[in-house]
């Protein structure tokens, strides 16, 4: 059973806990330190100066570990000038509080030992020593503990990508089951233009780009991992006609891209995604603020934005769907940390879409 002061404080057993194997380690260093060097040795020494030392020791370590090299080695280019400096101030911190302990506060009461100690070049020298043995072990706990963290990371990762893959399997069976006689679909689509083209334009016109649209969904399963960004373009636009077509060409919205883009290659369906998005959540009624999509082509980035006015509804943080889940989980299981999606809402409450890949 825990100590009942510890038990009482939740948040300190907790701590206690979480660094548990530290306890462990410095109990069998001090008990190794005191007991055996000193059986070795044939003396000990008082009580208060074990306590003394081993808090400014154990206290340089730490200092050493998780201050000097953590923000010393932050930046590597600074390194070089940073962690010397960075040393030579623990260490000349160490000296001086033992410096002060020892001329000032052991001289009048003796809390460290009851002998008078000299402040001379051999105190000195052994307490540049002392420091530099803790220094030492403080750069091995360092990089121990940044190549646990590290391996621990990948180890992350690499959970995180064969989950994507299982989620991408899922989907793509998902789909399979539900794509019963596309063609048959497709045929019978053909079938109704056929017949209202002459009689009902805009029904005929709707039928196409709906038919279209599918049919691209569909044969995307079966392409290779890439598309030309050409042909999600031209998606996105039968996407757009095909809502015009249904609000008598009201809705505001503009498309921006030059033709260059066109030739870029990129997975199949994540401008078409953004766009539906649009749709889906994006108030489209105000001309003073049309919804926009644009598509920008860098040196070293292919680069996606949406911005719409968000709808009433959804204003309060009651956007739902997978749309979004999708493409971050898609993107980040092809291009990895190459490829960067942000989303956010602006002051003016436009719900904002940035996707950006890198070449």
């Amino acid at each position: 059973m825990p100590d009942n002061s510890l038990s009482k404080n939740p948040f300190l057993w907790k701590w206690f806990v979480s660094n548990k194997y530290h306890f462990i380690f410095w109990t069998v260093f001090i008990f190794y330190e005191i007991v055996i060097v000193g059986l070795y040795a044939g003396q000990f020494g008082e009580p208060g100066r074990y306590i003394f030392h081993y808090m400014i020791n154990i206290g340089i370590f730490y200092c050493h570990a998780n201050l000097v090299l953590k923000y010393g080695l932050e930046n590597l280019k600074s390194a070089i000038w940073k962690v010397p400096l960075y040393l030579i101030l623990e260490t000349i911190a160490f000296l001086l509080v033992m410096y002060i302990a020892y001329n000032y506060v052991n001289r009048y009461t003796h809390i460290i030992t009851i002998k008078e100690v000299e402040i001379n070049r051999t105190f000195f020298l052994g307490g540049l020593i002392r420091a530099l043995y803790f220094i030492v072990f403080g750069t091995a706990y360092y990089f121990l503990v940044t190549f646990f963290k590290e391996r621990k990371k990948t180890e992350n990762l690499e959970q995180q990508k064969l989950h994507n893959i299982i989620q991408l399997a899922k989907s793509e069976n998902a789909f399979l089951r539900a794509q019963i006689h596309p063609h048959l679909l497709f045929n019978t689509l053909d079938f109704i233009y056929q017949n209202a083209k002459d009689n009902s334009p805009v029904a005929a016109e709707t039928i196409v780009a709906l038919s279209e649209m599918m049919r691209y969904a569909a044969d995307s399963n079966y392409k290779d991992e890439f598309v030309l960004l050409g042909d999600e373009i031209e998606q996105a636009e039968n996407l757009i006609n095909l809502h015009q077509l249904r609000n008598g060409h009201t809705l505001q919205i503009r498309f921006w891209y030059d033709d260059e883009v066109k030739t870029e290659q990129i997975i199949p369906m994540v401008l078409t995604t953004l766009v539906e998005n649009i749709f889906k959540h994006g108030d489209l009624s105000k001309l003073e603020q049309p919804a926009e999509i644009s598509i920008i082509k860098t040196e070293n980035s292919l680069e996606l934005k949406t911005k719409n006015l968000i709808k009433p509804e959804f204003q309060q943080g009651k956007r739902s769907g997978t749309g979004m889940d999708n493409i971050t989980k898609r993107l980040s299981y092809t291009y990895g940390l190459n490829a960067n999606i942000k989303s956010y809402i602006d002051d003016n409450e436009h719900f904002n879409v940035d996707v950006a890949i890198k070449k």
